[in-house]
């Protein structure tokens, strides 16, 4: 790590020589050559890090709207999951509206996830545990509704193929996450009262708020975002299934 920060101090420092001259760097270095580097190289780490994150938003809301729109139509729980992970990782309204936009683009063609997963890779090169995480992500969004029909299927066999994983691992986060979503069924109104942390006399007001604390503390996404460990995100996963289940047993619940 501290050879990769040498060569892009360097680099940094080659880059500024050529564009602005000598002279603009030795009057810099006058003003005090330890705080320029410093201030410069944070700038360019900066611009990097932002950089790779735009690409990395690009390219999941692209696979997340094949995903989506494989059977026709967007869910309201499809479009609600979107919407936060536009909140959670766009870094401004400018971002949020291109992420949106692309959305919209990519959910009109649904037979180019392989090559679209593969450009992924070429623009952010992942390492194996991180295609992992975001296979998981994609796999929660077609499941989400409770819907894994044969497109879906599909769209989430050419992605595992273009981030080289197995279809044996894709098919074991897929049975993991369909025994949460069963669970459903069998919760009860005080437990799913008890999951978003309210008592039974929380109104759909107070329960919808609860509901967005929660969901976005623990969305996949975020969770990947903040670099977690494999354990941290299964049981994140796990605890954001259950949460958006008793959100939507109690909304039914009020609603009638």
């Amino acid at each position: 790590m501290v050879f990769v920060i040498l060569i892009l101090a360097i680099l940094a420092f080659y880059w500024y020589y050529k564009t602005w001259g000598k002279q603009d760097f030795l009057n810099s270095t006058k003003r005090g050559a330890k705080g320029f580097a410093k201030g410069f190289m944070r700038g360019v780490m900066e611009e990097r890090v932002d950089e790779f994150k735009r690409r990395m938003n690009y390219y999941v809301i692209a696979l997340l709207a094949k995903i989506a729109k494989s059977d026709g139509r967007i869910s309201q729980d499809e479009a609600d999951m979107i919407s936060q992970i536009l909140d959670a990782n766009a870094k401004d309204a400018k971002e949020r509206a291109f992420l949106k936009a692309s959305f919209n683009e990519h959910k009109e063609n649904l037979n180019d996830a392989f090559y679209v997963a593969k450009d992924f890779l070429k623009e952010v090169p992942l390492p194996k545990n991180e295609r992992f995480n975001v296979l998981r992500v994609l796999v929660f969004m077609a499941l989400i509704d409770g819907k894994l029909n044969d497109k879906k299927q599909e769209i989430l066999s050419q992605i595992a193929k273009a981030f080289d994983i197995a279809k044996s691992e894709l098919d074991d986060f897929i049975a993991n996450l369909s025994r949460l979503k069963s669970s459903e069924n069998t919760m009860s109104l005080e437990q799913a009262f008890s999951i978003l942390e309210l008592n039974n006399q929380a109104n759909l007001n107070e329960v919808k708020k609860q509901y967005r604390a929660l969901a976005k503390k623990y969305h996949p996404d975020i969770l990947n975002a903040n670099n977690v460990s494999e354990e941290e995100l299964k049981k994140g996963v796990e605890k954001f299934q259950k949460i958006n289940e008793a959100y939507e047993k109690i909304k039914k619940h009020l609603e009638n």
